[in-house]
């Protein structure tokens, strides 16, 4: 049962050990690349109002270096694509950009303004037919590319993750498993060891054994010939 103990104790240690790790590595990995935020405003009750605050990742698409932001919760879990955005040109803080979704559901990169009393004052559509086109080759494109991925192509770098750490789990287990076992052979060895001084002080005899320390009567309680 002690031996059950201590390996169930080792088990958990490991356990809890690897997971704190992966965690760490996964928020480190998560942090970095998702290093944009995107605060997302809107019209609400007749008055600009913050609806939500996102992270972003910038996405290579095309051939032509061209990018794309991806953007997802601002949580640690970056599972759900929010939206898939054009790079933003108003920065408005250090890694830090605003946008205004707009009437039609539109998200338009601004500067603290109001863009929708801009747009009306102006007279001026944002969205215009080559844009809609555009747009929509867009989403055509990230269909085929990015977002109609194999199951394997979507959850492979997470499930190779999960294996790598349990196969270093269980070497663990195995490495501290078999350590307890050598614990176990020493204590043998330790009380081999007293049996056998036991052993040799009986045969001796506690008065020679006596004697031989205090240096008189060496040959003390010995049995003649």
């Amino acid at each position: 049962m002690s031996s059950m103990g201590s390996t169930l104790l080792v088990v958990a240690i490991a356990v809890v050990i690897l997971a704190l790790v992966g965690g760490l590595i996964y928020w480190r990995t998560v942090k970095k690349a998702y290093w944009i935020s995107i605060q997302v405003s809107r019209l609400i009750g007749g008055k600009p109002q913050l609806v939500a605050i996102y992270s972003a990742r910038e996405v290579p698409f095309g051939m032509a270096g061209d990018k794309l932001w991806r953007v997802a919760s601002s949580g640690m879990w970056k599972i759900k694509t929010i939206k898939w955005l054009p790079c933003g040109k108003l920065q408005s803080a250090p890694r830090m950009w605003k946008y205004w979704i707009r009437e039609d559901g539109e998200w338009i990169n601004y500067q603290d303004d109001n863009i929708d009393e801009i747009s009306k004052k102006m007279g001026v559509r944002f969205v215009q037919e080559d844009m809609r086109l555009q747009r929509l080759a867009t989403e055509r494109l990230l269909e085929q590319r990015l977002m109609n991925k194999t199951f394997w192509e979507k959850y492979g770098t997470i499930i190779m993750t999960i294996i790598v750490f349990l196969v270093v789990a269980v070497c663990m287990v195995i490495q501290f498993y078999q350590f307890s076992k050598l614990l176990d052979k020493f204590a043998q060895v330790e009380q081999l060891q007293f049996e056998t001084a036991k052993i040799l002080y009986k045969t001796f005899g506690e008065n020679y054994i006596n004697s031989a320390i205090n240096g008189t009567g060496g040959t003390q309680g010995l049995i003649p010939i």
